[in-house]
Order: structure tokens, then sequence, then C-alpha cells
């Protein structure tokens, strides 16, 4: 991707997710495009050794990587359509 491409994370939401690898607890930032919910990228941060551990460090990753002086982004939940089975 060019930086060109990579103007709508500026204004994306930011989420965390913690998942299970191998014994320890993984975390990734998630950023959603706001005006294209479909448009998301997924990037690793870290492994912790407990859930707790990783929670805290995940809350903490997406509240610094969400500053913005226009408030917190959202999508709008009804602008997509996705199974999370």
């Amino acid at each position: 991707m060019t930086k060109q491409n990579n103007n709508w994370l500026i204004d994306a939401e930011v989420q965390y997710k913690v998942t299970p690898v191998k014994g320890r607890w993984e975390v990734s930032l998630i950023f959603i495009n706001t005006k294209d919910p479909k448009q998301v990228l997924i990037q690793t941060i870290g492994d912790y050794r407990t859930e707790r551990l990783a929670e805290i460090y995940g809350r903490n990753m997406m509240l610094t990587a969400a500053k913005d002086p226009r408030g917190t982004q959202k999508v709008d939940k009804d602008a997509y359509d996705i199974n999370d089975n």
C-alpha cells in the first residue's frame, strides 16, 4: 500500500482484540475505516503471559492510537454486515 492509500487511518476507529496463541495472549489493534467499514487493517502489537495483562495493554494502546482532537471516531454499526462466527 502506498502512503496515499493509508490516509484513511487518520480517521479510523480503533479497537483491540485479545486471542490465545500457543499458551500466550496475543494483542492486535484493529483499524476500521469510518467511511468504508469494509476496509480494515489488523496489526499484531504484542503477546503476554496472562489475559489480564493483554487486556490492559490492548486497551491502553487502543486509547493511545485513537486520540484525535475531534473526538473518538466511530463506525456506524449498521454500515456493515460482518458475521462474527
